[in-house]
Order: structure tokens, then sequence, then C-alpha cells
């Protein structure tokens, strides 16, 4: 099993934790970034937003809502914060993040 596997329904009711849409780039492997696509369609990953600076990291709720473009490997995905205290004004439009093991790139595109 998946250590970073969630159930969103568990997530999915936090009236002040907000869900957001975002465009997800995973991009290639390389020698020194060995991760992969995560497997299955719900899972929480920590990432870094550009805004808060690099040495702020949050762990973001994900949930696939497509399946992903093999060829430009983008997926559009819900996201919401894994705890109530982070800094939820950042899932704006525009606002970009990293995830921390550096395996994928996202921009938030839409708040719902």
């Amino acid at each position: 099993m998946n250590d970073n596997f969630l159930m969103w329904e568990k997530y999915s009711y936090d009236k002040d934790n907000r869900t957001v849409l975002a465009k997800i780039i995973w991009l290639p492997p390389d020698p020194k970034n060995k991760a992969q696509w995560p497997r299955g369609t719900e899972f929480s990953l920590p990432v870094k937003f550009d805004i808060l600076g690099q040495d702020e990291s949050w762990s973001l709720v994900l949930k696939v809502l497509e399946p992903a473009n093999r060829t430009s490997r983008e997926v559009v995905m819900q996201i919401k914060f894994l705890v109530d205290h982070a800094p939820h004004h950042v899932l704006v439009p525009g606002n970009k993040f990293v995830f921390f093991d550096k395996a994928a790139e996202g921009i938030v595109i839409r708040a719902e």
C-alpha cells in the first residue's frame, strides 16, 4: 500500500480548508530524481509554494480529476492542504508550487 494514499472524503468536509484546481506537470526522472508518477488517484505529498519561500513546505491532499496526458505529463487535480493551520491564502490562481521531491511542479488554476 502506498504510504501517501489518503481517502479524499476524509478531508472533504472541512469548511475552512478550501479546495482548488491545479495543473500538475510531472517532470521526467533523471539520475538525481528517481521519483515516479504516483499510483492511485488520491494521495498526499509535501510541496513548497514559490510565494512562501524555500524554507516553508506544506502537505497537500491531491485528487486526480482526469487521466494524465503521458505526452505532456500534465494532469488537472483538486488540491487542498492536509492540515487546517496551513496558509490557505496561497491557494489562488497563478500561485506556483513544486513537489518536495522535485517530481512535479504545479500552478493553481481555479478556486472553487
